[in-house]
């Protein structure tokens, strides 16, 4: 197969839309837990995962501030 050819793999039947995204999953386990402040560690651009944090908390009204500190990300309940 030529680079960047895709390929067709057959499923049974076609997953499940989630109405959560991976950030907002991000979100309810930092609110279920008991901790006031938390370090969100990923190998992604840190900017580009505060700015996506940050919209999920404010989509779905959670009471968390996003932060970037020295190049890590930071939760902390508002």
């Amino acid at each position: 197969m030529a680079k960047g050819e895709g390929r067709l793999v057959p499923v049974d039947e076609l997953p499940r839309r989630s109405r959560h995204g991976k950030y907002a999953r991000v979100l309810e386990e930092f609110l279920r837990g008991r901790a006031r402040h938390a370090r969100y560690e990923t190998d992604a651009k840190a900017s580009n995962v505060a700015a996506a944090l940050r919209a999920a908390a404010r989509s779905s009204g959670a009471g968390v501030a996003v932060k970037v500190i020295n190049g890590e990300v930071y939760l902390s309940r508002e």
